[in-house]
């Protein structure tokens, strides 16, 4: 019988003490200033127990005073927090201070007692707005959404469902980020993954923004494979969410080569996700190429050199800081000009400074004698060519020579109207690249921003608030991925795209099509020799034209051989019998390409490098700004007045 009293009393016992842990569990924040002010006097009591000394009471004194001090300035200023804080310190030192001196007493307990409803005055009007907040955004989250399956004051709560098994996720991973979603609109599913528009709570604190500074975090609690990527929407509470399941970019895009003719035309830098092209207008746009080292800053350099090189209204002018110009020579044989020193920089700069000059009195001189303004010049119309200034590694230029950094800004604030434009690359943007003035920055129309490693350089490429408003190039994971910016509407969202990969055979089929057909050696003064703007048409403005040669198709023969005997090739003869068509004009690497003859001229590029060699094939004419590869010994012979001179085939230089 007392056994089973005592069985009893225990369990009795242990079903109170769980109850009561159950309520002080439940409410845990209400206890808060109980248990705080019961466990302080406590502690104070232990002190009293081991007997405190003369320093302990000094102590005391100097904390209860400080406080008493902070509390009397708070109100002599009137600034409420240093008062309020003041008194609550003073309070408590008052508490801890009688607790040590006297022990468990009347004093001890009426100090506790104060304390206690000073904390709760303070505690309780901060837990209630907190709670009503928490509770309004949740009923926020629910209006325009899924009904919660649970409601409560603690957010961490993942009780909002959604459609989809992604808006589930996301509903919850928001929720527990402490920022509910109002309403998340319909997730498109596409090839690569899915994406959607999330309506956020209005306020400060739960922006769009806000967010987006807590991407890592919100990553986490979505737990979904992919990549995130998240912006700002239309309004400032709506946030653009999209995950990239599959990466369509992974793989390297190889280069076509040249496709366009003219810096009128639209320059192609690669592929977007959705395998459509993207690129820009180079004509009147000053460009901007920067990003972190290996990120393919030199392949997006190479796509816009060789498709400038192949237009024949356009110059390239070269400056690279690298010893032996490393990056940029291979160009030369394709460019007007190429400093790889400070002292041939300046000179290079020299000279587009005086050919803007000049330019600007044609074009005054021009308005004088027609009336008519001339605002731009027009590369098709004005006779001389558009140039293209290319700088590697600008912020190597700028360590050498900081002068120059004013003159490259005073020289991009005045170049764009005579069609002179500047595209400069860096691996370290910084605000001394651009002589610490935003102003310099602005000059550039386009902006290619390639890989990072700090969320500062994107905002140095793109401007202030890019990083956050979803330019995130440290998310650029492979070289060649890019983000690009321009006046283009297509340019407005930060979306991820990857440039064509020349290899070093592309280069060099380009080079060995396109090049040496500029002057020979590096002018630094600019010429205008008589008979029109920079010799290059009869005076009136406009380009000479290459002459026309007529010519006599040839018979086939009926083995097909080479001019020393010997058969040609199954897989050469396409080719061959392409040439023999061609006559005296010839044919360039592009042409064979068009006709279907190989896949690429570095296919064709191979052959007839060797039949130039042999003396079967000529390669001194040119159409255009490319080379012309045409028969030449018992095939065809060319006489003085059916086939022009390289000289007269092209726009003299």
């Amino acid at each position: 019988m007392k056994d089973t009293r005592l069985r009893r009393a225990a369990a009795a016992v242990a079903g109170a003490s769980i109850a009561a842990c159950r309520w002080c569990g439940r409410l845990r924040y209400e206890l808060a200033p109980v248990a705080a002010t019961f466990g302080l006097t406590a502690l104070s009591w232990w002190h009293h127990a081991t007997g405190p000394g003369r320093a302990d009471h000094t102590g005391y004194g100097l904390a209860t005073a400080a406080t008493a001090a902070l509390c009397a300035k708070g109100l002599e200023h009137k600034n409420t927090k240093a008062a309020a804080v003041g008194l609550g310190g003073t309070v408590v030192s008052v508490d801890a201070w009688l607790g040590a001196a006297l022990g468990p007493s009347v004093p001890s307990f009426i100090a506790t007692g104060v304390t206690m409803i000073g904390a709760y005055g303070l505690y309780v009007p901060w837990l209630v707005k907190s709670r009503h907040d928490r509770m309004n955004l949740q009923i926020k989250a629910a209006k325009n959404g899924g009904l919660p399956d649970s409601m409560g004051v603690n957010v961490g709560t993942p009780g909002v469902t959604g459609d989809t098994q992604e808006e589930t996720a996301l509903r919850r991973a928001l929720v527990a980020l402490g920022i509910p979603a109002q309403d998340v609109s319909r997730i498109v599913f596409t090839e690569i993954g899915w994406n959607c528009v999330v309506t956020l709570p209005p306020g400060k604190n739960t922006s769009a923004a806000v967010v987006i500074s807590k991407q890592k975090q919100l990553a986490a609690n979505l737990d979904l494979p992919g990549t995130m990527r998240l912006r700002v929407g239309e309004r400032e509470n709506q946030l653009l969410v999209q995950m990239q399941v599959r990466d369509p970019l992974a793989e390297t895009i190889a280069w076509p080569g040249p496709s366009m003719t003219s810096c009128t035309e639209w320059l192609p830098l690669g592929l977007s996700p959705d395998g459509t092209r993207f690129g820009f207008h180079p004509l009147y746009n000053h460009v901007l190429v920067a990003g972190a080292t290996d990120n393919g800053k030199s392949g997006v350099l190479n796509v816009i050199l060789g498709n400038l090189a192949a237009c024949q209204d356009a110059e390239v002018l070269l400056v690279d800081m690298k010893p032996g110009a490393v990056e940029l020579g291979p160009w030369e044989p394709c460019a007007l000009a190429l400093a790889d020193s400070v002292d041939r920089a300046k000179a290079l700069f020299a000279m587009v400074r005086q050919e803007i000059k000049e330019r600007g009195e044609l074009m005054s001189q021009w308005r004088r004698e027609t009336g008519v303004p001339v605002r731009k010049w027009d590369p098709a119309k004005h006779g001389r060519p558009a140039w293209f200034i290319v700088i590697d590694e600008l912020a190597e230029l700028i360590r050498r020579a900081p002068d120059l950094a004013k003159e490259l800004e005073s020289l991009k604030q005045l170049a764009r109207f005579a069609a002179i434009m500047f595209v400069e690359a860096t691996q370290s943007p910084s605000a001394k690249v651009f002589g610490d003035s935003t102003d310099a920055r602005q000059q550039y129309q386009v902006r290619i921003g390639l890989g990072v490693t700090e969320p500062t350089a994107t905002n140095l490429i793109f401007g202030v608030g890019a990083h956050g408003e979803g330019w995130r190039l440290d998310l650029l994971n492979l070289p060649g991925k890019l983000m690009i910016a321009s006046r283009d509407s297509a340019h407005k969202a930060p979306l991820e795209r990857r440039a064509y990969y020349p290899t070093d055979e592309d280069i060099a089929a380009t080079i060995a099509e396109f090049g040496g057909v500029a002057a020979d050696g590096m002018l630094l003064e600019p010429t205008a020799p008589a008979g029109g703007p920079n010799g290059r048409g009869p005076g009136d403005g406009t380009p000479a034209s290459p002459p026309e040669a007529p010519f006599e198709r040839p018979q086939l023969r009926a083995v097909p051989t080479f001019p020393d005997g010997s058969r040609i090739p199954d897989n050469r003869l396409a080719l061959w019998e392409a040439l023999q068509k061609a006559g005296p004009e010839g044919l360039t690497l592009q042409e064979a390409v068009a006709q279907g003859l190989a896949g690429h001229r570095t296919s064709v590029q191979g052959p007839v490098s060797q039949w130039v060699a042999k003396g079967w094939v000529d390669d001194s004419g040119t159409r255009g700004r490319a080379k012309v590869y045409a028969l030449t010994a018992a095939e065809h012979t060319p006489t003085p007045d059916t086939v022009p001179s390289p000289k007269e085939n092209v726009l003299a230089r």
